[in-house]
């Protein structure tokens, strides 16, 4: 529950930030400056974007560089009823893009689900999350288009688009060079240089590099004292030697002893997608590279070539424990706890005797066979024919009850957990890899009144990330992912005007093709549940569409649109557990109902049994030819058609006031659930999501265009959403059900004199379940219409003044602030609340030295100044009882010196 303080804080924003609009706009009368004339294509066609009916929010270059704004994620702060965020659950990058807007978007990084805001560079679509929080290289401007924009984007634009448009060479050599340092031994370097070749081919090459260190630091685990204090022991959580302790910490649990720190499983390595480790996560160390060539062949045709490149090598995304409960037993469950997490501390804290006795008890796991030996893909499971069998390995069986000391095991709890959001006892993998490129071709050819554009481009991605989030020196949890993608798309446009341009038209056909893999490398306690799954994917889409505006009168016009999609998916899953979890759980008989009753499942009873064909078909295992596998066998295809139409009408009341009203739709294909961890005769699927939104808004210049003010409101049925629910130790894509959307938001850019501006922006969304699809939740915990959706604030406030003071020949000094106000959201679908993100006050700020000439610039400046600490992104691993997150970066100082031409 929000505390009174946030209440007051809450109500105190929303009663001054009109007061501040109004007062802009009062003071604004006494200035001479006028706000920038921004033109957008979010209509294909290049306009004024005040006479756009769409809600879009655009930065030029001069105001990214003005917030100090370098990536895709930091336009967050700066957009109303939008979250950008870097990174997602378990995807340890921050490369990884999750994008919301009005409440609908995607957080997630897997393969088979398509993002809900589309992310365009060029007019390319980039079919991936990952890579998506792209580095603005040399960037013209950005436009955020916001609801539903399938019928001149596409499919998965069903919460709107962001459009990032590079700035085209100069036909004049020039260059620009930037350096920046800062906190975290911060060294990044930009430049771009025009290098025109003839009057009609002009080229630019630009580049970055960015380098940070981490700010999460990795610390030894303390082994000079107890792992709990008198408290903990005096309440059952220490038992002594052969005390009837199921699934609870035996006595040899490791306190004090130094040696349970210095073991190093053989098998920790046993499948992952790399390996790196750093003392620290959280940094960054990166280049990119981008060339455009422009070619006028003639006044009436264009072509236009770019290329772009980028090198990842990073430490991992900071994660850490943020709580640790092995022993929890979820409500309704029978006791006592089963988690993984509570069998690997049985597993190595109680005796082989009592391990055995817990075995002859009717519904106990078989302890003897779960602790038993342990392995490497290869040496866990070696082919035999058709068959496969245990082999030998290292054992956990009782190692704390052996007798040799070192050997000894820490037991996994909340000891583990630290007080300090920026230590962590972590001591796995923490590496983020990517290499991802980019060619594309554009013709512009003027034909008569019209306008053809055809957009030819290829991408490709090779992804490589892992991360530890058990947050201690065990194997608890640890994930690694491998990702190649690769895509082709093909674009035709054609826009004019005709009957004496009162009717403008677009029309367009557009074909996409996507196909590659992820390679999933998920290793729980103890190896004793080894996640190894390659899944293949592939997409191929056709569509056509038209937009029209027609001017009905002088001053109103009508619009109609729409687009037709042909979809066509395939998967092909291999998901495994090389070490046959399911194999060793299941009782030595199982009930399979009459006639036949109770049966022997026999699966084995030591090393070196086989996996029988008849075990294989009682646990549901559905290939012959590999018992481990939980996918049948075999390609598997879905195919979507889908129209989405657009309409509206706008009414130009004034040169400087423009009134609109639409209704949009957005589609949004289904698909397959690729994370397993048990066999299932049919792959999973989950159905499509689709939007219906109807918006109103003002668009408005006054005060001789010294203001500028722009409102929306909207009102959205998001239907079938598409959400991750955590099933056991499986995050799995559901669809959660349908919602209510709605809200409204105001964007304000105000001269209050000619050296003081002031950009303010406030956004309100009130977005709640209609009916949720029955069953939907985690681990036992259902959402129902009182669940918050992820992602989505009630408030969003910024305001960003800007001053510039003139000392004539000496040069100019700006002052920069950005305040942004978010009330509290939750990062995940089942709205934990470790990781619920609290109304937050962010504040950046910045002074620049503007030298006499213009020729160099010299800002120092701070990030998240009031250092503002909250959960990013995370997980509730309920399988193991675990709930992990990321925390955003603590305060940070830089200096930058800019040079130009």
């Amino acid at each position: 529950m929000p505390t009174s303080s946030n209440k007051l804080r809450a109500r105190l924003l929303r009663s001054a930030i009109p007061a501040v609009l109004l007062g802009s706009v009062a003071m604004a009368g006494t200035a001479h400056a006028q706000v920038e004339t921004i033109t957008v294509t979010a209509q294909k066609t290049a306009q004024d974007i005040q006479r756009v009916p769409i809600a879009v929010t655009a930065f030029t270059a001069a105001s990214l560089q003005a917030r100090g704004i370098t990536d895709v994620a930091n336009l967050s702060n700066s957009t109303p009823n939008v979250t950008f965020d870097a990174g997602v659950p378990f995807g340890g990058s921050g490369t990884v893009l999750a994008a919301y807007i009005r409440g609908i978007g995607q957080n997630d990084f897997a393969f088979n689900q398509d993002p809900g805001v589309g992310v365009y560079l060029d007019g390319v679509y980039l079919a991936r999350s990952v890579g998506a929080n792209t580095d603005l290289l040399d960037i013209e401007r950005i436009e955020i288009l916001k609801g539903p924009q399938g019928t001149l984007f596409g499919r998965n634009t069903i919460g709107g688009a962001i459009s990032i448009v590079t700035r085209d060479p100069g036909d004049e050599f020039s260059y620009k060079l930037d350096v920046t340092g800062g906190t975290y031994n911060r060294l990044d370097v930009r430049g771009t240089a025009d290098l025109p070749i003839t009057d009609r081919l002009s080229t630019s090459v630009s580049f970055s590099t960015k380098h940070r260190d981490g700010y999460l630091d990795r610390i030894p685990f303390p082994t000079s004292g107890p792992l709990f204090d008198a408290a903990a022991a005096a309440a059952g959580l220490y038992t002594p030697a052969g005390a009837f302790a199921p699934f609870h910490l035996g006595a040899g649990d490791c306190v004090g002893v130094v040696a349970c720190t210095t073991i190093v499983d053989p098998t920790r390595a046993a499948i992952q997608a790399g390996y790196d480790s750093h003392d620290e996560e959280g940094g960054e160390n990166q280049w990119n590279v981008r060339g455009k060539a422009v070619w006028d062949m003639s006044d009436a045709l264009k072509f236009t070539v770019a290329a772009d490149y980028t090198h990842v090598d990073s430490q991992g995304q900071a994660m850490k424990p943020l709580h640790i409960d092995p022993n929890y037993i979820p409500p309704g469950a029978p006791g006592p706890s089963t988690t993984l997490g509570s069998v690997y501390n049985t597993c190595i804290a109680d005796p082989a005797a009592f391990l055995a006795f817990l075995a002859t008890i009717p519904g106990v796991p078989r302890f003897p066979i779960i602790c038993g030996p342990r392995g490497t893909p290869g040496s866990v499971f070696a082919p035999d024919g058709a068959a496969f069998a245990l082999q030998a390995g290292g054992t956990l069986l009782g190692v704390n009850y052996d007798g040799d000391p070192t050997n000894n095991r820490l037991a996994y709890g909340p000891w583990f957990e630290t007080a300090d959001r920026d230590k962590s006892y972590s001591t796995g993998p923490s590496f983020d890899r990517l290499k991802q490129y980019g060619i594309s071709g554009t013709i512009d050819w003027d034909v008569n009144d019209a306008h053809i554009k055809a957009i030819t481009a290829y991408r490709a991605l090779h992804w490589t990330v892992g991360m530890d989030g058990d947050g201690s020196p065990l194997n608890i949890h640890e994930l690694s992912f491998d990702m190649a993608q690769h895509e082709f798309s093909q674009e035709l446009q054609l826009t004019g005007r005709a009957f004496d341009d009162r009717l403008s038209y677009v029309f367009g056909a557009y074909y996409f093709y996507e196909a590659g893999h992820l390679h999933d490398f998920v290793t729980f306690p103890g190896l004793s549940l080894m996640v190894d799954g390659n899944n293949l994917l592939s997409t191929t889409a056709w569509a056509g569409y038209f937009h029209l505006n027609y001017l009905v009168a002088d001053n109103f016009s009508i619009t109609v649109g729409g687009r037709y999609t042909d979809e066509s998916k395939d998967f092909e899953g291999f998901q495994s557990d090389p070490n046959a979890l399911i194999y060793k759980i299941v009782p030595a008989t199982i009930d399979i109902g009459p006639p036949v009753g109770v049966i022997p499942l026999n699966c084995w009873s030591t090393v070196g049994d086989p996996i029988t064909d008849a075990c294989r078909i009682a646990l549901g295992f559905p290939d012959p030819s590999d018992p481990l596998r939980f996918f049948p066998p075999g390609t598997n295809s879905q195919g979507y058609t889908n129209f989405s139409p657009r309409f509206g009408i706008e009414y130009q009341a004034s040169d400087d006031m423009m009134l609109y009203a639409s209704y949009s739709e957005g589609f949004k294909s289904g698909s397959w659930t690729t994370r397993l961890s048990n066999p299932l005769p049919v792959a999973p699927t989950f159905g499509p999501e689709k939007a219906k939104s109807y918006e109103v808004g003002l668009k408005s210049e006054f005060m001789d265009n010294r203001v500028r003010l722009n409102l929306a409101g909207f009102y959205t049925k998001y239907d079938g959403i598409q959400l991750n629910f955590q099933v056991g130790v499986s995050p799995t894509l559901q669809n959660a059900g349908d919602a209510i959307i709605w809200g409204a938001e105001a964007e304000l850019s105000a001269f209050l004199s000619d050296n003081f501006v002031v950009n303010a922006a406030v956004g309100f969304a009130d977005a709640e379940y209609d009916s949720v699809t029955p069953g939907a939740g985690s681990n036992g915990v259902l959402i129902t219409t009182a669940t918050a959706l992820p992602k989505t604030p009630e408030w969003k406030v910024n305001i960003s003044p800007q001053y510039t003071h003139e000392m004539g020949d000496s040069g100019d000094l700006v002052l920069n602030l950005d305040y942004t106000y978010t009330s509290k959201l939750f990062n995940d679908t089942q709205n934990t609340a470790e990781l619920a993100r609290p109304a937050t006050s962010v504040l950046n700020g910045s002074v620049t030295f503007k030298a006499p000439g213009g020729n160099w610039d010299f800002v120092v400046g701070g990030t998240n100044l009031t250092d503002e600490r909250y959960v990013l992104t995370g997980v509730n691993q309920g399988g193991i009882q675990l709930i992990y997150g990321s925390y955003n970066r603590p305060r940070e100082w830089f200096a930058t010196v800019r040079i130009r031409s």
